[in-house]
């Protein structure tokens, strides 16, 4: 019998892009090919890169150049890129980058393996089995993954695309318009996962609030969620990637009385000056951003508010920055994160006028993250001397220590719980007394067995 293939992946960028991942490797497993963690004991290694802004575009381009040195060094026979710099740049990369064997644009991945069978056998020319993902198709079916989380929690993709035209962003053009699957795809999606022992659900988008608009001419992401509330073996349901001006009252009455749902929303607002946000395009006004993060607030008690923002995009002068630091403090934000503007060609923010010089941004940005350091300080020491539920994702080496996470912090981008290494196993979701916080973690012991409801339905009054 021939030794199978051995594949190994690395995964660059967002969740959305991490479930293509898991799609591809799905593909692979399929096929027979045998997925390996690391670069040095595989056949070929994919890249699957972003192209969203510089930083990243970079960071892609520089990890693909570290694994091609494993096919003058050790027994690697091929790299493959596939994802958003791949579609981006595409023909670019061809060029550039000759240590590359194939560049898939966006597709639906199930080609994959069999360049990687041919690369292997000796069999494809440089490029000659290139897809070009063209204006991706879809809304495609997620099911067949090889999941790279931990037993905990998994992403759920429910649309692919985004209609905004942000003058900052280059997303669309990559990933082309906002595509919804269809319900029943995602509850068969959900169960699952929950049937591979997935505890939270983490629900991802380009734009989270716009799903359903494509076929029913509606927003239905609460509709969609109280399904997804119904599959058996899910304990929590998490929302990324709401758009500041549709979140209805469906939504955060989800939010507020689902048993299942986690109260935390992530809505990116990029922006509170007025100014700002009508030269980003975002299609609402700073009024109509301070009130729905009001109405957060009052509809949806306890909740977890994440965002980011953008320091130095075109055009903001030293009022439209104070506008911004002022919302840092005033509104005080769970989570936040803030980001400097990337120059990115091929948007319509890249030929604006008066570019923020970058040490400028870059101070700018700082500045922010110093004050939501302290807001994000003082929230996380309310949590000492309660008891609350916390799902464990895993262990720690360099911690030594089981990390878990409340229900304010989503997985890879917010803040942990560190437990002592009997505390409890991948998806465990336990009641932990928290005896201690700094800035990013809390530190708790597992509290003396109680019940974590589970029961479907709406929450009962606390």
């Amino acid at each position: 019998m021939n030794e199978a293939i051995r594949v190994s992946l690395i995964s660059l960028g967002c969740a959305r892009n991490l479930v293509d991942s898991e799609v591809l490797l799905g593909h692979a497993i399929e096929e027979g090919l045998q997925v390996v963690k690391d670069p040095e004991d595989a056949d070929v290694v994919v890249v699957n890169t972003c192209g969203f802004i510089e930083t990243a575009k970079q960071e892609s381009i520089d990890t693909i150049l570290s694994v091609a040195r494993l096919k003058q060094e050790g027994n690697l026979k091929g790299v493959i890129a596939v994802g958003c710099l791949a579609q981006r740049y595409g023909d670019e990369l061809r060029k550039s980058v000759p240590e590359l064997d194939a560049v898939f644009g966006l597709s639906d991945y199930s080609g994959v393996p069999g360049v990687v069978r041919k690369i292997v056998n000796g069999t494809s020319r440089r490029f000659s089995a290139t897809v070009d993902g063209g204006k991706p198709k879809g809304p495609r079916s997620d099911n067949k993954r090889f999941l790279l989380t931990p037993k905990s929690f998994a992403y759920l993709r429910i649309s692919e695309g985004c209609d905004h035209k942000c003058t900052f962003c280059a997303i669309p053009s990559m990933r082309g318009r906002n595509r919804s699957k269809p319900m029943d795809v995602l509850v068969e999606e959900a169960r699952g996962l929950a049937a591979a022992g997935i505890k939270e659900l983490v629900v991802v988008a380009e734009d989270s609030t716009a799903y359903g608009l494509d076929f029913a001419r509606k927003r239905l992401i609460a509709d969609l969620l109280e399904k997804l509330g119904e599959v058996d073996g899910i304990r929590w349901i998490r929302l990324m990637y709401a758009y500041p001006h549709t979140v209805d009252a469906a939504l955060t009455t989800f939010l507020r009385e689902h048993q299942k749902a986690v109260r935390y929303l992530d809505i990116p607002i990029q922006h509170i000056s007025g100014p700002m946000l009508r030269a980003m395009k975002r299609g609402v006004s700073s009024e109509q951003v301070r009130g729905i993060l009001d109405r957060l607030r009052t509809e949806v008690p306890g909740i977890a508010v994440r965002s980011t923002l953008i320091a130095g995009f075109p055009g903001e002068t030293e009022a439209d920055f104070a506008a911004a630091r002022a919302l840092v403090t005033d509104y005080r934000f769970e989570r936040l994160g803030v980001f400097t503007y990337s120059h990115e060609e091929g948007t319509p923010a890249f030929a604006m006028p008066d570019q923020v010089p970058a040490e400028v941004a870059a101070a700018r940005c700082a500045e922010l993250m110093a004050l939501q350091k302290g807001v994000m300080g003082t929230f996380q020491r309310t949590f000492v001397g309660k008891t609350v539920p916390v799902l464990i994702d895993g262990y720690d080496i360099d911690a030594k220590a089981v990390v878990g996470r409340t229900h304010a912090d989503a997985p890879e981008v917010d803040c942990r719980v560190l437990l002592a290494k009997d505390a409890g196993a991948p998806g465990d979701l336990i009641d932990v007394a928290i005896t201690g916080a700094d800035d990013y973690d809390l530190r708790g012991d597992p509290a003396a067995a109680t019940a974590v409801r589970t029961s479907k339905g709406k929450r009962k009054p606390e």
